[in-house]
């Protein structure tokens, strides 16, 4: 025997153990390696350069986090369709009895006609494979025409890219903007309040700039009514302002906002809405908020300039230690007059005066 070819025999064979047994603690393995990188996170918290420069943390981070999902048996990612085995182990049969019947049509000489059981064989090995592709659940078709073209949808991102976007999301410039006084929770509140026709309650979260514009709107639009001298229409505006519930025109005007807003934002649903991301600042107290449709797959991510349909754009101003609904309709707060200015392009109440 030769002491080598013995060695090396050996050295195989106690590979292939450690093998066996590494497989074996995995999970052992695993939770060691969770607790450490758990330690070295604390540490890269420490260090300014890599936890504010660089995405260091959020990469091991996001890490740990895959790891535990092993760990525990959770599915990351785009949920799948089974496989449906009994299906791929019919397919695999057919597939390797006609490849069969071609081995023995040409086990002497090739055959011509043996390409007809060959051709069949390759096909069901084809619809094997096919088995294997394209198992992501899509989204339900109410979600269809909700995310704009060029929009990635959140659930087509890998693991890994999820779950690091969560923990982006996390720690960026969202800070208390999506608290129920933020600016974005302002919003979500108010367009809750309007689609349950609680008006009041939703002036409650308006500046009293928007208010007052709104009652001179009402005002203005039905002076066939009430009459056109502007003075008049002032005085009523200001008797409403400070009156609100108690002024005789408040209920007609309640019921005319209501029904204005229900009727234009009738496509919203508010629970399938979600906020942008990125804070827009347009000046001193001043941001403005896009509320979009995102479905039931979660929201969704642009890198470019991207046109978002039936997107609603609020401007919000600070007020205090909470923000308030400043406009509804432009990036700019609205103007008192008779009518007031809204600055959008097309006011029927601009077009229609002289000059």
């Amino acid at each position: 025997m030769n002491p080598e070819a013995i060695a090396n025999a050996a050295a195989t064979v106690v590979a292939s153990l450690g093998t066996v047994l590494g497989i074996a603690s995995r999970r052992k393995r695993l939770r060691s390696e969770i607790r450490e990188n758990l330690t070295l996170s604390e540490e890269l918290e420490k260090n300014a350069l890599l936890r504010d420069q660089t995405p260091a943390v959020v990469w091991l981070n996001t890490k740990i986090a895959l790891d535990v999902a092993k760990l525990s048996g959770q599915q990351l990612g785009t949920p799948k369709n089974p496989i449906k085995w009994r299906i791929v182990a019919f397919t695999f049969l057919v597939a390797a009895t006609f490849g069969y019947w071609a081995y023995w049509l040409n086990r002497d000489n090739f055959v011509w006609y043996s390409v007809f059981p060959g051709t069949v064989s390759v096909l069901m090995l084809f619809s094997i494979y096919g088995q294997f592709l394209n198992r992501e659940i899509l989204p339900e078709g109410e979600d269809e025409g909700q995310i704009p073209e060029g929009a990635v949808p959140v659930g087509d991102q890998g693991a890994s890219e999820e779950v690091s976007r969560s923990l982006l999301l996390g720690t960026a410039e969202a800070g208390d903007r999506y608290e129920v006084d933020g600016q974005v929770g302002t919003a979500f509140r108010f367009v809750e309040h309007i689609k349950s026709a609680n008006f009041d309650e939703a002036l409650e979260l308006s500046d009293d700039n928007w208010i007052l514009c709104r009652i001179q709107a009402w005002l203005w639009n039905n002076r066939a009514t009430l009459g056109d001298d502007v003075n008049h229409l002032s005085r009523l505006a200001g008797e409403m302002m400070e009156s609100r519930k108690d002024h005789a025109l408040w209920n007609d005007f309640a019921a005319s906002e209501i029904a204005g807003f229900l009727e234009s934002w009738d496509h919203i649903d508010s629970e399938k809405l979600g906020g942008a991301s990125r804070r827009r600042r347009v000046g001193r107290n001043y941001d403005v908020v896009v509320l979009a449709p995102v479905g039931s797959g979660g929201g969704y991510y642009v890198d470019s300039p991207t046109p978002v349909p039936r997107a609603l754009t609020f401007l919000m101003r600070r007020h205090e230690e909470r923000w308030v609904l400043a406009s509804h309709m432009a990036a700019a707060p609205p103007s008192p007059g008779f009518p007031p200015s809204w600055w959008v392009v097309g006011d029927p109440s601009v077009e229609d005066l002289p000059g």
